[in-house]
């Protein structure tokens, strides 16, 4: 089915004006700093921005017209944040029969949660994941990043499509009840099933695993380098034991996936000697020109100067107005027939005010001054 880009508004929390040290390095924030905020930046990109104040009852009136004109309205809010303002489902659908309701809250619109806050990491710990994070004998331990929300994200497109051509079939509004936690857990399935089948819950490894042996990550050449190596299989054993030269490695015991567990510490203490002499990279390169999957670990600053990345034009620099000329991760799919090429920079905040109301709703140049002057719709963060 062709899919035209649905006209749709997104609701939901502003980032505060604040900084997060490692984004920007400007030791002042200088003027307007929730503009050059790094995350609102990224995640924003290629879309329009109108800040309106829906406890405003002429915000309201403006957002109703919006809805008439939308395909879609997302929001993450709690789910009864939108329905004290008078936009529960029923009463947007009757604002606009073919709209597509999209509700991506922390717990889902029912349940007895459905009413609590949520971040990327109380989801991670809901979702049992976090348990299964961390070393023999440790405690959880946070992933990097919030991945809750960019599953979550995904689902949610995935979603929405499937709504939008249901809604095309039917011609009827649809209702999308999505809780980001239950995203997060669909991709926890294996440790589901193991405890099902053993009745108890699957043990931390750190970075080793139930499947292959060995499997770490090993120390390099240079300060805090380090390169992931995966033994999938006997024939990749064979390979790291003639690549690395260790009499220890060659032991007939260790043959099997099973010896290989039972013995990890004194393999990891061998695999350690050798990656130790070599520089991370050339490490990873041996390994692989010999069938083991193996990687070095980059920093930030690594991965976006990596050769292989940029090659694929997965690094991409963004002008910004306020936040300068700045790189970016790219659009991870290649499309042969529609390649993603434009990217442009996150909107300043209201940047589209004018715009969306004069061009889009029809209201007039005194209108539009009139709502500014009430602080209706607003270019920067209220007090």
């Amino acid at each position: 089915m062709p899919l035209r880009a649905p006209e749709g508004w997104r609701w939901g929390e502003l980032p505060a004006p604040t900084f997060r040290g490692g984004i920007f390095p400007d030791a002042d924030p200088g003027e307007r700093p929730w503009n050059r905020n790094g995350p609102f930046n990224k995640f924003q990109r290629n879309k329009r921005s109108l800040c309106l104040d829906l406890k405003h009852e002429r915000g309201r009136e403006v957002f109703r017209k919006l809805l008439a004109e939308a395909d879609v309205l997302l929001d993450n809010y709690r789910p009864r944040a939108l329905d004290r303002l008078g936009f529960d489902f029923e009463a947007v659908k009757a604002i606009n029969p073919r709209i597509v309701r999209l509700s991506m809250s922390g717990y889902g619109s029912t349940g007895p949660y459905r009413d609590r806050g949520s971040w990327g990491p109380i989801l991670e710990a809901h979702s049992g994941l976090a348990a299964t994070t961390g070393y023999v004998g440790g405690g959880p331990i946070k992933q990097g990043a919030a991945f809750p929300d960019g599953i979550g994200g995904l689902t949610g497109t995935f979603a929405l499509l499937d709504a939008l051509r249901e809604r095309d079939r039917t011609g009827e509004a649809m209702y999308v009840n999505l809780s980001q936690l239950e995203s997060y857990v669909s991709i926890g399935g294996e440790f589901v099933i193991a405890a099902s089948a053993t009745g108890e819950p699957p043990a931390r490894r750190g970075n080793r695993s139930a499947a292959f042996a060995p499997q770490g990550v090993y120390p390099c050449r240079g300060e805090d380098a380090w390169v992931a190596i995966t033994v999938q299989s006997d024939a990749a054993w064979n390979a790291l034991v003639g690549l690395v030269g260790s009499a220890a490695l060659a032991e007939s015991d260790l043959r099997s996936r099973s010896e290989r567990h039972d013995q990890h510490d004194a393999i990891d203490a061998a695999i350690a000697a050798w990656t130790s002499a070599r520089d991370a990279h050339e490490a990873a390169a041996l390994l692989q020109e010999v069938g083991i999957a193996a990687g070095p670990v980059l920093s930030n600053l690594e991965m976006v100067a990596d050769p292989h990345l940029r090659a694929r034009g997965m690094i991409v620099p963004i002008d910004h107005p306020d936040a300068g000329r700045r790189e970016f991760p790219g659009f991870p799919i290649r499309l042969s027939e529609t390649p993603v090429e434009r990217f442009a920079g996150g909107p300043m905040l209201g940047q589209h005010n004018e715009a969306v109301l004069r061009d889009l709703l029809g209201y007039s140049g005194d209108e539009y001054t009139a709502l500014l002057a009430e602080g209706v719709i607003a270019d920067s963060p209220t007090p």
